[in-house]
């Protein structure tokens, strides 16, 4: 037998062209890793590596003289990180720390040393912060140190991120339920993997309520249960109704929006207000920090507070229902066997064009 010239030459092409095909595969596959890798680190360290502090509403009773050399004071420490209100006596600034209206009062008229009242259940590390920040303030001015009074302390068993990890768990369900879904029972119908999203995020609500009240981490009130399981499902049902519209991009955007977005933006260990910006304003809109909001106000502050995030909550469910009937519409079963094996966690495989044989008999 003997080839013809041109498959000496299409040979010679396809050997050429194998590096470069070589390096988009594996383009393709790490992409996603290798954006992880800078993105997570940055985000977190952004995030948590020092408070930067944005209107921190503090209240002070103290004469004019006094007022002013606290506002001077904070200026110093950050331009634009603190709002400085006058309070007409002690009790109305406790009373604002307790309805979370102020983050601290500065009770300067206070002997024989200044008193700070803070509520630890608003924000633990807020509360160490403004700690810090009132004694180094006190070192400066060669002034007492102030007493730290907490107004409104954590049960015996949080140590300040309760609320945070107990809202957090319910994502970790929800994602590992849907991954599990999409890989092992992709022939399920819709409804039915929204009832395994349910059930499972039931089980994982009712266990968290009850580790968390058995602990002491937070006070026993059913409603806690209640709003677990949702911001579970809110986040279940949406990776749900996601992944088929996703497809392949599916784990990107899934790991992007709870690691990446969410964690940094809760305000369950930094509070938004010492966040920096963009975060700041990811946490007045993202579902885990309305989890987070709804969990202290529900745990510690009678309620205080809760229709903002519950509302914001309730158009994420909507959200979620919506991506829900979007996909199962355009994912009809199309009656064809071979299309059910597709699922969203699996890469697309691409069918190679069978040669065309230019081969001649000699």
């Amino acid at each position: 037998m003997t080839l013809r010239s041109g498959d000496d030459s299409q040979t010679r092409r396809m050997s050429a062209s194998s590096p470069l095909a070589t390096g988009r595969r594996i383009a393709s596959i790490m992409w996603f890793p290798f954006l992880f890798a800078i993105a997570l680190p940055l985000i977190f360290q952004l995030a948590f590596h020092a408070p930067q502090p944005h209107q921190v509403a503090i209240a002070v009773v103290g004469n004019n003289r006094q007022v002013e050399s606290v506002v001077r004071e904070l200026h110093d420490v950050r331009s634009g990180g603190f709002e400085v209100d006058q309070a007409r006596s002690q009790a109305e600034a406790i009373a604002a720390v307790r309805d979370r209206q102020v983050a601290a009062a500065y009770v300067a008229t206070s002997p024989p040393s200044p008193v700070l009242y803070v509520a630890r259940a608003a924000s633990a590390v807020r509360a160490s912060y403004l700690q810090g920040v009132f004694a180094q303030l006190a070192v400066e001015t060669r002034a007492p140190a102030p007493l730290l009074v907490d107004t409104v302390p954590l049960l015996s068993g949080d140590s300040g991120n309760g609320a945070f990890f107990f809202v957090f768990t319910m994502l970790l369900v929800a994602l590992v339920t849907v991954l599990v879904l999409l890989q092992r029972a992709s022939a399920w119908s819709t409804g039915r993997r929204m009832l395994a999203v349910a059930v499972i995020g039931a089980v994982g609500a009712t266990t968290a309520y009850f580790t968390v009240e058995r602990l002491r981490v937070l006070p026993g009130k059913p409603v806690l249960l209640f709003y677990a399981f949702f911001v579970g499902q809110v986040f279940g049902q949406l990776l749900l109704g996601a992944a088929p519209l996703l497809k392949q991009y599916f784990l990107p955007f899934a790991m992007t929006f709870i690691l990446i977005l969410s964690v940094p933006s809760a305000g369950g260990t930094v509070p938004p207000d010492l966040l920096p910006t963009g975060l700041r304003f990811l946490s007045n809109v993202l579902p885990l920090a309305q989890g987070v909001k709804i969990t202290r106000s529900v745990a510690f502050f009678d309620g205080a507070d809760l229709l903002p995030p519950t509302a914001i909550l309730v158009g994420w469910a909507v959200v979620a229902l919506t991506v829900l009937l979007v996909s199962s519409k355009r994912n009809k079963p199309s009656g064809d066997p071979r299309s059910s094996g597709v699922t969203a966690a699996e890469p697309f495989r691409v069918r190679s064009a069978e040669p065309h044989s230019d081969v001649s008999a000699a």
